[in-house]
């Protein structure tokens, strides 16, 4: 199923690529962005047994076009592993968890008032090895401007890894209210994120925001947790940020954040669950740079 499912993807993102190829004159690869992010998630205790584990991470995101590539990694470090309901009890269950993805992704205008968006990102996920460990998802949403501060849309999105299929609805509701000079309130309500902020001029500003997380990661052939198998690793997060637009193509974002409803689910290599533990909440870092070519 999954090596299907990588052809299903090369053939349409091959199609998106040829029809953007012909859509225009200009190169499908321009604008062009990186961004670098690094992320810190303090030391918390598992509840359900013993045990605690930080995370540090980053992630490095190229956009050309309306195409993009990125890879993030993890670091986990552990305290006390003796007292882990998981794993052997020895070893750390695992050190750097990495995911590669790359997506394409459209929006566009149908008239006046109503919009759209398509998208498809394939992803590998995983420990050590890159076997059985691809997914995959498509989302596509439509959208109406009420006027020029109001916006809404509704959609969907469809997942698929090595271990489930999902989908679910996502929506919405967009408004602006920005003076001449930058300044003004911003507000983005949906899910499965949602911001609110305001922007002192066109280079500060400053936002709340609320998101949930999950994602499926491939364990090496001898993980002391489940050989080959599976870790599945959510939580909800919410943060308070400062976003600086240092030059024209330059951008900063950094603030604290706190993590919370957190859950790491267990599966063997044919993807069946044996166990779930949840961990304490937890304080963590977040910055971000952005540079536009």
């Amino acid at each position: 199923m999954t090596k299907k499912f990588i052809y299903i993807y090369l053939v349409l993102l091959l199609s998106c690529f040829v029809s953007t190829a012909f859509a225009g004159e200009s190169s499908i690869f321009e604008p062009v962005s990186i961004r670098a992010t690094g992320k810190y998630i303090s030391d918390a205790d598992y509840k359900d047994g013993g045990g605690s584990s930080s995370v540090a991470g980053g992630q490095v995101r190229l956009k050309a076009g309306n195409f993009s590539f990125s890879y993030e990694g993890q670091y986990y470090s552990w305290d006390d592993v003796a007292q882990l309901n998981f794993g052997n009890k020895k070893d750390d269950p695992w050190n750097m968890l990495n995911r590669l993805s790359l997506g394409y992704n459209l929006n566009g205008m149908i008239n006046k008032d109503w919009f759209y968006g398509v998208g498809i990102t394939g992803t590998s996920a995983f420990e050590e090895e890159l076997e059985d460990s691809f997914g995959g998802a498509l989302r596509g949403h439509i959208g109406y401007a009420f006027n020029e501060n109001w916006k809404a849309l509704i959609g969907v999105r469809g997942f698929a890894n090595s271990i489930r299929y999902s989908a679910m609805p996502y929506f919405g509701i967009n408004f602006t209210d920005y003076a001449d000079d930058g300044s003004g309130y911003f507000m983005n309500i949906g899910m499965p994120a949602t911001e609110v902020g305001y922007s002192f001029d066109k280079c500060s500003t400053l936002r709340a925001a609320f998101n949930s997380d999950g994602k499926t990661y491939r364990l090496e052939d001898d993980s002391p947790v489940s050989n080959a198998g599976y870790v599945e690793i959510s939580s909800m997060k919410a943060g308070l940020y400062y976003d600086y637009k240092a030059t024209k193509n330059c951008s900063i974002s950094i603030g604290p954040e706190y993590v919370f409803a957190r859950e790491t689910k267990f599966f063997d290599k044919s993807g069946d669950k044996f166990g779930s533990e949840d961990q304490e909440a937890a304080f963590g870092a977040f910055f971000n740079l952005r540079y536009k070519f």
